[in-house]
């Protein structure tokens, strides 16, 4: 029977710092590995607002990567 291992997540957290010439934004991003698994969407929640809080940027998007093998 085939089944799912977690391999590895990352929190990626993308930031407007700036506006270019045309008006565009422009957008930084940080990656924050070794993400726990058993973490709820809540409990993420919680961690991006705390890392966007000690930032002078507005945060504009935040994204759980996660991995997984498949075991067949």
């Amino acid at each position: 029977m085939a089944a799912f291992n977690f391999d590895n997540a990352s929190l990626k957290l993308s930031f407007q710092t700036g506006v270019d010439q045309s008006g565009k934004a422009i957008v930084s991003a940080k990656t924050y590995r070794n993400l726990r698994n058993n973490l709820d969407a809540s409990q993420v929640l919680a961690v991006v607002q705390a890392i966007a809080s000690l930032s002078s940027y507005d945060l504009l998007y935040a994204e759980k990567v996660q991995t997984e093998t498949i075991e067949v």
